[in-house]
């Protein structure tokens, strides 16, 4: 349009549209900066937002010629400029289309993975690196950032200086040894070794989904410790917002925020990358909280389902040379049959095995199902009153106890008042309950206690979630044994503990069934458990504690797992070769769809919110004197110019 501000590169042969300081607020400071922007200020505001009368008023007149030939003609506006169309949409034609506010939603999923792409190409860790001869070429046409200009050598080679996103060997080999490191949840996405190269230090066959986990999730983390603190906080703040803008709930009050950062990000990614980086894909992110605004969370219009969709009428055709008619006929199969089971769904059919889904939302043991006998009294005592503590219809008994307990005990501390109160109760209370046949049935069960038989699995599911040990995660390709819970402490505070399972227990009561997690807990105290600025959790998974409440209700935990903190790592020859901390991300429920489950049956709010930057990278990125170039490491690359044939035409004798 008139106001978009865009520019051709002459040598990557491509338009680019930059100048988003004009989307930031008006009184931000870097729009008072022109230190780094050709020693300009920029006071205009965004471009306005024209709607679909205004565009429609634009391409009614067209004359459309279809065929070869001369083609369709632009229409002269009232001040002399051609429109930018030269053929209207037949969705004019519709007799709403002026009246959308959005006629074309932006492809948040295909966005997603070229944002990606052209990321990880910069940092050069996928396919050919885009910080190219062509691109240093065109900061020379433009005269900026005279440090980036390529430096001629022999042989028609040319040096190209590190930029600020240059990473060096030692950079890469951290970033791919923690890449190599990742065991993901059961679920969560593909096994991340698939998708690295770590010989070659680049990730390969990257998918849609690949670059939806990286942009949300790992990246951000696999980058902790190398980069400039400045370059590295502009990309976290992005994935932030990719992470923010993902989520099913969106707090209305948090959009303005969220498009006040992303224009940050373009803003610091412009003293930071080359003109080529901001192709179309790029300088979309600036639009899509608008679109949040008009069409909701981002989840409701993605293509993801689409494209599983795809994947499902592809399995339809099963003669190629009929491809619509395959898809049609099965498609009319498939719905035939769906609709005769809605009649027999309370038969048992013969030779079909029960589904594999069936009982994962409310717990099924899924391996090493092993029955023992008590051999510890002590730990069994703590595995029955964690049952007892968090039942609603001993709650009365609990209190009535620790007041006795407190009477009969002046003057000894709450430590030992709760240590022997957690010893005695379960006695106390069967004591105190025997003979009593008014009371309810399921009460008179968890006071006579569990069977002593105890039967033990190594891989458990339970609220969509797949549970293994900590021993059988060692045997997998997947980390399933992380756990975070929210338990309320001693001095009656809320906080969130992390641990690992080390056993799957689940006790008999009768007819009730408990499933318990033995947990190995990290302590909260004593750097156990740090956030850092960027609103990341990390942990050390050597700083134990709460040995006296291992156990937790298999019912209560929530899932997450751990990626090595590469920043904790100490320098080489220094300290210690494996990282001390391990940050802390959040798993994934697998509960649609299981056991007839909708979108709509839950909102997905029990998940760790997303982690945050809260400092505006522009304003640090502006007072630098060279945002642009690295002094760190002299690590360049040495390029060759592509060879191009010349073609001579000569003329020809009548």
């Amino acid at each position: 349009m008139d106001e978009t501000e865009s520019m051709y590169l002459k040598h990557c042969r491509k338009v680019v549209y930059m100048g988003h300081r004009r989307f930031l607020a008006a009184n931000h400071p870097v729009r008072k900066k022109g230190k780094h922007f050709e020693h300009k200020a920029d006071h205009r505001t965004k471009p306005k937002h024209r709607s679909g009368k205004t565009v429609f008023a634009m391409v009614k007149d067209l004359k459309v010629v279809f065929g070869k030939g001369p083609g369709s003609q632009h229409i002269e506006s009232e001040d002399g400029h051609a429109a930018m169309w030269k053929k209207n949409s037949i969705f004019w034609e519709l007799p709403y289309w002026e009246f959308l506010d959005v006629r074309h939603a932006i492809d948040v999923m295909h966005l997603t993975k070229n944002l990606c792409v052209n990321l990880l190409g910069f940092l050069g860790v996928y396919g050919k690196s885009k910080d190219t001869l062509e691109a240093r070429n065109d900061l020379k046409h433009m005269e900026q950032r005279g440090d980036l200009h390529p430096e001629p050598k022999e042989k028609g080679s040319h040096y190209l200086s590190p930029a600020s996103y240059t990473l060096s060997k030692a950079e890469k080999e951290s970033m791919f040894e923690c890449l190599e490191s990742i065991k993901v949840p059961s679920g969560y996405s593909t096994n991340i070794k698939r998708i690295i190269s770590t010989k070659e230090k680049k990730f390969t066959n990257l998918k849609s989904h690949d670059c939806h986990v990286l942009m949300t999730q790992l990246l951000p983390v696999v980058i902790r410790g190398i980069l400039p603190d400045n370059v590295r906080a502009t990309i976290t703040k992005l994935c932030a917002f990719m992470n923010a803008i993902s989520q099913k709930v969106i707090d209305p009050d948090r959009l303005e925020a969220l498009q006040n950062e992303v224009v940050q990000c373009l803003v610091s990614f412009e003293l930071i990358f080359p003109p080529s980086f901001f192709n179309i894909m790029t300088h979309l992110l600036c639009h899509l909280v608008k679109e949040i605004c008009i069409l909701g969370p981002m989840y409701l219009h993605n293509m993801f389902p689409f494209e599983r969709y795809m994947g499902v009428l592809k399995k339809y055709v099963r003669n190629r040379a009929r491809p619509e008619a395959s898809i049609a006929k099965g498609y009319g199969t498939e719905e035939v049959i769906e609709f005769c089971v809605e009649f027999i769904e309370d038969l048992h059919p013969i030779g079909v095995p029960e589904s594999r889904h069936e009982g994962r939302l409310r717990g099924k043991g899924t391996l090493g199902r092993k029955a023992i006998m008590t051999v510890d009294n002590n730990l069994f005592r703590k595995a029955h009153f964690t049952v007892l503590q968090h039942s609603s219809l001993v709650a009365p008994y609990i209190e009535e106890h620790l007041a006795l307990v407190r009477a009969r005990n002046i003057g000894k501390s709450d430590a030992w008042i709760t240590r022997h109160h957690i010893d005695t109760f379960p006695a106390w209370l069967r004591q105190h309950l025997m003979g009593n046949e008014s009371i309810n049935q399921q009460l008179a069960f968890l006071a006579r206690g569990p069977s002593g038989s105890i039967m033990t699995f190594q891989g458990y599911e339970i609220n969509g979630y797949t549970f293994y040990t900590r021993a059988q995660d060692m045997k997998s390709t997947n980390q399933n044994s992380a756990v975070r819970v929210d338990a309320m402490g001693h001095d009656g505070t809320t906080a969130t503990y992390y641990g690992a399972i080390e056993d799957i227990w689940e006790l008999d009561y009768g007819p009730l069934k408990v499933p318990l997690f033995r947990c190995q807990w990290v302590r909260l105290t004593g750097g156990g458990v740090m956030i850092d600025d960027s609103g990341m959790t990390t942990v050390d998974l050597n700083k134990v504690g709460y040995s006296d409440e291992p156990f937790v209700l298999a019912n209560d935990v929530t899932q997450v797992f751990f990626v090595k903190d590469m920043s904790s790592k100490g320098k080489k020859g220094r300290g210690p070769d494996e990282p001390k901390r391990q940050v802390v991300l959040p798993g994934k429920r697998k509960i649609v769809g299981v056991e007839d489950k909708t979108d709509e049956d839950y909102d997905q709010l029990d998940g760790q919110p997303p982690f945050t930057v809260t400092i505006d990278p522009s304003i640090l990125l502006s007072n630098e004197d060279t945002p642009y170039s690295r002094s760190d490491h002299k690590e360049g690359t040495i390029v060759r110019r592509k060879y191009v044939r010349s073609t001579v035409t000569a003329d020809v004798m009548p």
